[in-house]
């Protein structure tokens, strides 16, 4: 269900110059002769990291530069695909849409990148993705809005970040496994909630809940007295609220003023340091579902060790930017190819399920070169695509405030479409 909290006024929708703008680039680029053929050649493989290292994505840009370097390190120390070492280049999107055109043209007609890895929010994925596919490119994601899958079925495009309805979903399995019944929902007026909190009452009701509310409230409000009390006024047992970190906030503050105490369930990529200190006590409890990782991996703990975090660091989406650079050098080394097209078919070979489980690059290639197929197990957990190259499962981590710190209270595993 993530998320541009930093372009509230590109939630609803993507800057249509900017994509026009980036499909231009992106067919000029195409009709560059020699763009083909110095890909092709010999030596170093050029991969763009695209991330949002400054912006309101910044910090878990920062996490994801340094993920994907650390698997760059294991890649090439481990000789690279097919024996070409990799080359990272990395651009800031600033998490915004317009900048990441701007550096998605340039990675490709300047850079001459085989692929890209990293673009985090959701309209940044959605308007660099047409420009990767004008040009035939690999780009992967760890966006989660549903109208990606569209855009998808061109090709070219993956994501190992669970998508809005599997979020929907996971809610709804963690609240019925606490015997929890009735819900009442607070959503931002945009259309990730709408699909979120559709799916979380479809799956909430199979399950025998009943959803008592459904109040949303628009981008740009500062008071939520009256829809808190709504939200109350049938005593559910919780109340899911599907927004970002501002409206969160002031969620709770709300609450706690009006001295309404409950369960709250968000989304945990809206809950940040900022938000456990602007809320004070009011932020005491909140829970917090979030993606999932397969913290007893050795791809994880290899992953945790080079980033020097301790048990209380939780590396979400650099598991998953970490993932996406050994995807991709094991399928160049599978398909001893860089063309785009085959990659798109070797991506989804290597993910699984079918062949030897592998957690590295390192053990990948010794498979590979014996004439073996893999199944990459990683750091983020089991990635397996789907036709369109979504995950077709995904597992999550329950996290809640105590004292001021985000402490891990559960997990919701294998949640399918």
């Amino acid at each position: 269900m993530k998320r541009d909290p930093e372009n509230r006024s590109i939630l609803g929708s993507i800057s249509r110059r900017a994509l026009l703008a980036g499909g231009a680039g992106a067919l000029a680029a195409a009709a560059m002769p020699g763009i083909g053929a110095v890909r092709a050649d010999e030596g170093e493989i050029v991969v763009g990291a695209l991330m949002p290292l400054s912006g309101a994505g910044g910090s878990f840009g920062q996490e994801m530069l340094a993920s994907a370097k650390a698997a760059l390190a294991e890649i090439n120390d481990a000789g690279g695909p097919n024996g070409r070492k990799i080359k990272l280049v990395e651009e800031n999107d600033e998490t915004s849409p317009e900048a990441a055109v701007r550096g998605a043209r340039k990675l490709i007609e300047v850079d001459k990148v085989t692929a890209i890895i990293g673009t985090w929010a959701s309209s940044v994925t959605l308007a660099v993705a047409p420009i990767v596919q004008a040009n035939k490119l690999i780009q992967f994601s760890t966006s989660g809005a549903s109208r990606i899958t569209e855009i998808q079925k061109k090709g070219h495009l993956f994501r190992t970040e669970p998508d809005d309805l599997l979020f929907g979903k996971a809610y709804a399995e963690y609240a019925a496994g606490q015997g929890w019944k009735r819900a009442a929902v607070l959503g931002l007026n945009v259309p990730f909630t709408a699909m979120t909190v559709e799916a979380f009452r479809q799956r909430f009701v199979e399950r025998g809940g009943k959803v008592t509310s459904f109040t949303t409230y628009n981008e740009d409000q500062t008071t939520f007295r009256s829809e808190v009390t709504r939200a109350f006024a049938d005593k559910p047992d919780f109340i899911h609220i599907s927004g970002y970190e501002p409206d969160i906030t002031a969620i709770l503050k709300a609450a706690y003023q009006l001295g309404l105490s409950g369960r709250f369930i968000v989304p945990g990529f809206a809950v940040s340091p900022d938000l456990i200190k602007n809320a004070g006590p009011a932020a005491e409890g909140l829970l917090l579902v979030e993606e999932g990782v397969a913290e007893d991996s050795p791809a994880y703990q290899r992953l945790a060790k080079a980033l020097g975090g301790g048990s209380d660091h939780y590396y979400s989406f650099g598991a998953q930017a970490y993932d996406q650079l050994n995807l991709l050098a094991l399928a160049i080394e599978a398909a001893k190819s860089v063309d785009g097209t085959v990659l798109t078919d070797a991506v989804k070979k290597v993910s699984g399920p079918e062949g030897t489980k592998v957690t590295s690059f390192a053990e990948g290639i010794k498979v590979l070169r014996q004439g073996g197929q893999v199944n990459y197990e990683g750091a983020s957990g089991s990635i397996d695509f789907d036709a369109n190259g979504n995950i077709v499962k995904a597992n999550f981590r329950v996290a809640q405030v105590k004292d001021g710190k985000v402490v891990p209270v559960g997990k919701i595993t294998d949640v399918v479409f």
